[in-house]
Formats: C-alpha cells, structure tokens, sequence
C-alpha cells in the first residue's frame, strides 16, 4: 500500500487561533475508520500551531491495533513556498503502536516555533509520521493533546 496523508479535519479545515495569551490545545480525537494506516511515511495531520508559540507537553494514546504494530513520529511540519510540507521539529522521535495493547506517550521538552517573518505560512502543522510500518491496519485510533503557550506575538 502506497504512503496516504489523512486529515483530522476538525482542526485542519481552517487557519489555527490567533497567537492566543495564555495556554492553549490542539486536541484530536482521530479514528481511520475503515481505511488503513500504519504503512510506511503515512501521515496524519492534527492540527495547526501559530508562530511565536511555546510546545510545552503532549500527551497520546494509541488503540490496540488490530494488525502490524507501527512506530511513529509526532513532528511539526512547516509549509514551504511550493505547498510542501517539510519537517520542521519532531516532538517525539519513537512511539509504538502495538497489536497487543493501547499505549501512551508523553513528553514535557519544551519547543519554540519560530518562523521567520517573510515565510507566506506563519504556522506549523501538528502531524503523526509513520516511520517503521508493513501493511497498515485497519480502524487505526489515537487520542491526544498537545499544549502551548503565548505571550501574544509571533516572534
């Protein structure tokens, strides 16, 4: 099965919130239902981060999955002039999604987005990156936040 980008699109589907004071959430929710994930480079797209903001914790769950355990990425990716995503920051480098059991992760390492000023996209892109997968499973679930916060400017 070739490599698929899936939306979580009640985040995706408009620009991210301002740069916001205080603590916010991207919060997700996201179920591949009937279509396979878990191969290789497959991509899950969560949610829309402002510059100028701090990454101060995220917390995943994945599901039990019901075929090939995968490995994934939680990344930051950064739209360039072309409309390609490139990885800008990755958040958690290794997570497992096993066939046995759900499993969480967490981390608490702080990352600045910061983007420079003449970048037409003043946002990064919260994503799950498959980097180790076979055939995919189906009705692939994970839950999960992601927090941050801002001083109200985006530099």
């Amino acid at each position: 099965m070739a490599a698929a980008t899936y939306t979580y699109t009640i985040n995706m589907a408009s620009a991210p919130k301002g740069a916001h004071i205080g603590q916010n959430v991207v919060a997700w929710d996201f179920n591949s239902g009937a279509s396979k994930a878990g191969t290789l480079s497959d991509v899950i797209l969560l949610g829309k981060i402002p510059s100028g903001a701090l990454i101060v914790g995220a917390d995943l769950r994945f599901g039990a999955e019901l075929m090939d355990a995968a490995h994934w990425s939680l990344v930051l990716l950064a739209t360039e002039a072309s409309g390609t995503f490139s990885t800008y920051a990755t958040l958690i480098a290794s997570m497992t999604a096993s066939s046995t059991a759900a499993t969480t992760y967490r981390t608490v390492i702080p990352s600045k987005v910061s983007l420079s000023d003449d970048r037409a996209v003043q946002y990064v892109t919260l994503a799950l990156n498959c980097t180790t997968g076979a055939s995919g499973t189906v009705s692939f679930s994970t839950q999960g936040t992601v927090r941050y916060m801002s001083d109200g400017s985006s530099v």
